[in-house]
């Protein structure tokens, strides 16, 4: 077979030669060479989940445990901020706006150069970035250099955060890369709860430096293994890698105890405009990126807002409609409520992330994507009337655990809608409509939901809800089950 021949001219199919080992009958488990011709996902679903898929996804979806320790951790620490700088600026704005300002350029940077050098190596240097930038805001002697550190920690976000699902997307087997990126939304919601848990536990008798530091202890453990994880084998072809292509398949089979066995060579076209962003906005993708940046875009501005609203509500003692127990703490002071509302919420959202999960699986990317938004957007409205205690509550948990479902849904469908060459930059585009919405989240919270009232805001997340319901209703492209392109 010619090394140049390839199966689809538009979505650059790689395609390889393959032949399972003969075992002890001979006839059945063996497939002729000349017939056995696959694409790396049919190898990944000949291969199948085992040992190899247990040990690093969870690797890499604990990614997102580092990204929202973070995100959630800025504005539990800004009142002992505020007191050892003696500030009298609007930090709760400017501390989260530099750290969605600096995802911005983080994600697209990355996404261009995950096109072109491979998927690993922005995963690494994006969870290095994050743990030295955490360890360098403990020592900070100024607001200033604190604000610089949460910048590049946003960078460091930025390049995480889509480079993860892809990854994990291109590592999976077409029936298991649902749940593959799920355990990274799960992880997500996780690491806010750690940083909210850590934040309650020391508070007391330790400043904000020996929380952080506490907070960065996964970070060291997960840059650790994240050295270990495989390149992408969809990447490997089509940047000629050959031999490491063959060589992570391989390995794959080999954990996970399948007889499958490379026995020919890739046959495929390198590509060499990897990772154009002329090609992400070019007519053939323009569409799913508009439609995918502005329901992903809204659906950040909605789960953002959770954390944004979070130093308001302690520096008002008011968490929600729980009553709040104050503890009097020697260097700053954290609702009892806060902890007791978070870790709730996290029970919610992990809940319905797994039902969705599974749901998608059997009505598909769309029908779920359609069924999300329209929870979202009800549970949005009724917030708006804040009515009696008990039903205000579940309204925000079931908003809370759609926004993180949908959130969720988004991730899986916006790799599967882009070609291996541009999926790292097509992401990338997408989920900066995300941070956008955390940029506009981080100025919007105060002026409305404080000054005007939560029922202001709550009428601001309905719009965003309807405008992710009316995105979501024109995607035409169910991917569920297929291969990648």
């Amino acid at each position: 077979m010619s090394e140049t021949e390839t199966l689809d001219e538009k979505h650059n199919f790689v395609t390889a030669e393959y032949c399972k080992s003969n075992s002890s009958s001979g006839s059945n488990n063996s497939l002729n060479q000349d017939q056995s011709k696959y694409s790396v996902d049919d190898a990944l679903r000949e291969i199948g989940l085992g040992l190899y898929h247990f040990k690093w996804v969870p690797v890499i979806a604990m990614s997102g445990f580092s990204q929202s320790s973070m995100i959630s951790l800025a504005p539990l620490l800004i009142g002992s901020l505020e007191r050892q700088w003696n500030l009298d600026m609007p930090i709760e704005v400017l501390l989260l706006f530099v750290v969605f300002f600096g995802a911005f350029p983080g994600t697209v940077m990355a996404g261009v150069f995950s096109d072109k050098r491979g998927r690993k190596l922005p995963l690494i240097l994006g969870q290095l970035l994050i743990l030295i930038c955490t360890v360098l805001s403990t020592i900070s002697f100024n607001y200033i250099f604190f604000s610089v550190c949460y910048f590049f920690i946003g960078v460091s976000i930025g390049m995480l955060g889509f480079v993860s699902v892809v990854l994990l997307s291109e590592l999976s087997p077409p029936s298991f890369r649902t749940y593959s990126v799920a355990l990274y939304a799960m992880c997500s919601v996780l690491g806010a709860l750690y940083s909210c848990v850590t934040t309650y536990l020391l508070v007391n008798s330790h400043g904000w430096e020996i929380i952080t530091f506490v907070v960065a202890i996964p970070h060291v453990v997960i840059s650790i293994f994240v050295l270990l994880v495989d390149e992408s084998p969809k990447y490997l072809a089509i940047s000629g890698q050959i031999a490491a292509a063959e060589q992570v398949l391989n390995r794959m089979a080999l954990q996970n105890g399948s007889d499958l066995q490379i026995i020919g060579k890739l046959a495929m076209r390198v590509e060499n405009n990897r990772g154009s962003l002329g090609d992400v906005v070019g007519k053939d993708y323009r569409r799913d990126l508009f439609l995918l940046s502005s329901s992903i875009g809204c659906v950040g501005l909605i789960v953002y807002s959770s954390y944004t609203m979070i130093p308001y509500m302690i520096k008002t003692n008011h968490c929600s409609y729980f009553n709040s127990t104050n503890l009097n703490m020697r260097r700053y002071t954290l609702p009892v409520s806060v902890v007791e509302e978070t870790s709730v919420i996290t029970v919610s959202e992990v809940a319905m992330i797994m039902v969705f999960a599974v749901l998608t699986e059997f009505i598909g990317r769309i029908k779920t994507l359609r069924l999300l938004s329209v929870i979202l957007l009800a549970s949005s409205f009724s917030l708006v009337f804040c009515l009696q205690q008990y039903v205000f509550m579940i309204c925000l948990y079931i908003q809370r655990g759609a926004g993180q479902s949908l959130l969720l849904l988004l991730l899986i469908y916006t790799p599967e809608c882009f070609p291996t060459h541009i999926r790292g930059a097509g992401s990338a585009m997408t989920l900066a409509a995300l941070l956008l919405g955390g940029l506009v989240s981080s100025t919007l919270v105060y002026p409305v939901g404080v000054l005007h009232g939560f029922s202001h805001l709550a009428i601001a997340l309905s719009i965003a809800a309807a405008g992710t319901l009316v995105s979501v209703l024109f995607f035409n492209n169910e991917t569920v089950g297929i291969d990648l392109p």
